[in-house]
């Protein structure tokens, strides 16, 4: 763990009343504030000139990086490790579990497979996600021409082989792409060679943590670390979990150099999380949680991917900052004078989920987002967020009386306790309760827009 600024200046000659405290020698008044600063990591630890050795030493201790990361594919977009703790309410998740899919050179529906994977295209609360990586294994002589066909989707590519020759030959024919590589059942020599052959990253594997600690040590010592760590060929699931917890445990807490790296995990090494799409998703999830950096799912499909993309979206936004979205009035469809007008709070989700509801309906709408710090709309009430004051306030200051000839304003039907407070604020205008849950919009919107069109 990171020394705190108090931790740090007890060992400063300010924290030991030596005659050297608060010398101003590094720039700062005071040994306190040098302290705080190198907590921080806002200046050089070589600014003083007093350090004590044991305090230099428990330093270097505490910034050692205790994950690595790895990158991956063109431009090096995906990246994977980097992480710094073991709890996300700790400190954010850093880099999102990458989620790639197994295809076999050898597949007779290669091309379709391929052409699903990569014009598969999903929007989710203003992000777009495509499937993140294909990792392609060599099962026939068409490996290496499978290899440049991938690597011209644009797609991140991991070569999987069991051929040190082959998985060469087709690492060299697109490595300015920057593979993924994983010799399958590779010795230290063999991983050695490929990485001063072909400076590419590599997957290294072992059959327990101990085989995998021996391993990495002794690349190591070589100076090959640009590795994905990967256990295998366990055929069932049974402590999986345990030993990636505890490769992550060794990494975050103990920071052990050998385990010190992102964890890749082929669910087709595994038949108990293979048995069908559901058990590979219900793995996959798992996996997201409790540690792996990269999934390759052995089948490929939309609504799973979904729900995967779903669950890694929630779980490496930071908890203490909640998503959310502008403030202000936004115009969904073709509006005109007469389209309603309905309020919400400008937590991300809330807004994108009603958005994708009124655009469902067909009917034009102007929605208008209260600023409520992230919060959904239950919560902001409760946290005296989304109070009628607010809703009105947000209403003049965006003219909306302007954008409509009508004076109705629909409201969540959560807090519909907040129609009287809202029409004190705006006399002028009618105070319409609208639906509680955003998938019942449409149906009260075509509803709403009839009786509107009437009046």
């Amino acid at each position: 763990m990171a020394l705190t600024g108090l931790q740090i200046f007890k060992l400063l000659p300010g924290g030991k009343k030596q005659k050297e405290a608060n010398c101003k020698k590094c720039g700062c008044p005071t040994c306190m504030a040098f302290a705080m600063k190198l907590a921080k990591k806002q200046i050089d630890l070589n600014k003083c000139e007093f350090i004590p050795d044991d305090l230099r030493a428990l330093l270097e201790e505490s910034n050692r990086i205790a994950q690595q990361e790895i990158k991956f594919g063109p431009n090096n977009k995906m990246t994977i490790g980097g992480e710094i703790v073991l709890f996300r309410h700790d400190k954010k998740f850093v880099n999102p579990t990458c989620y790639a899919i197994e295809l076999k050179s050898s597949d007779k529906n290669f091309d379709k497979k391929l052409n699903e994977i990569t014009n598969y295209s999903v929007e989710r609360i203003g992000e777009e996600f495509k499937v993140d990586a294909i990792t392609l294994m060599d099962s026939d002589g068409s490996f290496i021409q499978k290899a440049s066909q991938i690597a011209a989707t644009g797609i991140s590519v991991a070569l999987q082989s069991y051929n040190i020759n082959n998985l060469k030959a087709a690492a060299k024919q697109i490595k300015n792409l920057n593979p993924l590589t994983y010799l399958i059942n590779a010795q230290a020599e063999n991983i050695i060679e490929l990485a001063k052959e072909l400076n590419l990253p590599q997957v290294v594997s072992a059959d327990s943590i101990e085989e995998l600690i021996a391993l990495t040590s002794e690349l190591i010592k070589n100076n090959v670390k640009n590795i994905v760590l990967n256990l295998k060929n366990k055929q069932n699931t049974k402590n999986l979990i345990e030993n990636l917890t505890t490769i992550r445990r060794a990494a975050i807490e103990e920071k052990f150099e050998p385990l010190g790296f992102p964890v890749a995990t082929f669910l087709s090494d595994y038949e108990n999380a293979t048995k069908d799409i559901y058990s590979q998703s219900l793995w996959a999830g798992t996996l997201t949680c409790k540690y792996s950096n990269m999934v390759v799912l052995k089948d490929f499909d939309p609504a799973i991917y979904y729900s995967l993309i779903t669950l890694r979206q929630n779980l490496y936004v930071d908890p203490q900052k909640p998503l959310q979205i502008e403030p202000k009035i936004y115009p969904i469809g073709d509006v005109d004078k007469n389209s309603p007008v309905m309020v919400t709070t400008n937590f991300a989700l809330t807004y994108f989920s009603v958005a994708s509801e009124i655009e469902s309906s067909g009917v034009a709408v102007y929605l208008l987002i209260t600023p409520s710090d992230g919060m959904s709309v239950l919560t902001a009430w409760a946290a005296n967020k989304f109070t009628g004051e607010i809703i009105a306030k947000a209403v003049k200051q965006n003219n909306v009386e302007e954008l409509v000839d009508h004076r109705t304003l629909i409201i969540p039907g959560y807090v519909a306790s907040l129609k009287e407070e809202i029409q004190e604020e705006l006399p002028e205008w009618t105070i319409e309760v609208g639906t509680c849950e955003a998938v019942d919009i449409p149906d009260h919107l075509k509803v709403f827009k009839s009786q509107l069109i009437t009046q």
